[in-house]
């Protein structure tokens, strides 16, 4: 009994130790969730502030949620004003010597669209500022994130290439959306976004505007409107009714599901299901 005590004592002195050899990142969403596992791996305990399956717009954080930042090695927003609450925060989270990442401005992003994850070849570019930032904090593993780094950005990289082969080989090249969360991805790859609302999919959609979305349903014989998975498909139903188009999922990847985490659905999983709903809306020949 003795012995047990001792060995249980040791076990409990020793698992903080452990825990303390993980560097503590906290990313305010998903795709930051998933790059900076892709780069620190075992090495990194990653905590994601705005739950999976939650559009982040609108969200604001618990007290709690901001205690979890605040004793972070480590916090990565997208900026833009993505996450208005974190820009709240960045002064009093720098002020406890937590390296702070504005990904926006990191990356010397351009533009009023927030949504640089959904371009590849910004992705590539964030990719090394995270990989940069654990370096930084832990430079004795620099190998380690240097060589899963190399590993993750080949991948992108085969995405970016899928990407651009298979939309190179569509014949239309409108994408009818929900919200404008697709003006990047559509300008790296020479397509043309309508979107029915604006950068945010609570932004009220403007009558004049969904008459004109219509119009171009209608005069460019558009087969398939996009909705996506964390808002009401209500408005793309609408307008479905009213040009006859069918209506797709094209999913900005805000946030997992629940499910789609269980199942091993990732940001690159995601982007190939957006590309076989573009495949099929943009008659790929």
């Amino acid at each position: 009994m003795r012995l047990i005590l001792i060995s249980l004592l040791l076990f409990l002195l020793f698992v903080p130790l452990l825990a303390k050899d993980k560097i503590n990142v906290v990313v305010s969403f998903y795709p930051l969730y998933d790059f900076t596992k892709n780069i620190g791996k075992e090495k990194v305990n990653v905590t994601v502030i705005i739950p999976f399956g939650v559009e982040p717009h609108d969200w604001e954080p618990t007290p709690k949620d901001i205690s979890k930042i605040l004793n972070a090695d480590l916090f990565i927003y997208n900026g833009a004003g993505l996450e208005p609450w974190a820009e709240r925060l960045v002064k009093d989270v720098k002020n406890k010597g937590i390296v702070v990442i504005d990904m926006y401005k990191a990356i010397g992003a351009k533009g009023e669209d927030p949504h640089i994850w959904l371009d590849p070849v910004l992705v590539k570019a964030q990719l090394k500022v995270i990989k940069d930032a654990l370096v930084r904090i832990d430079s004795k593993n620099k190998s380690y994130y240097e060589s899963n780094y190399k590993s993750y950005l080949k991948k992108i990289e085969a995405l970016d290439r899928e990407i651009r082969n298979t939309l190179a080989r569509c014949k239309k090249k409108i994408i009818v959306t929900s919200h404008d969360a697709f003006s990047r991805f559509a300008e790296r790859y020479g397509l043309i976004q309508v979107p029915m609302t604006g950068v945010t999919p609570e932004a009220e959609s403007n009558p004049k505007d969904l008459v004109e979305v219509i119009k171009i349903i209608r005069e460019n014989k558009i087969e398939y409107v996009f909705t996506e998975p964390l808002i009401s498909p209500k408005l793309a139903q609408s307008i479905s009714r009213e040009t006859g188009a069918k209506v797709l999922v094209l999913d900005p990847i805000e946030g997992l599901s629940e499910k789609e985490i269980k199942l091993g659905k990732d940001y690159i999983s995601k982007m190939r299901e957006n590309l076989k709903n573009l495949k099929l809306a943009l008659d790929y020949e």
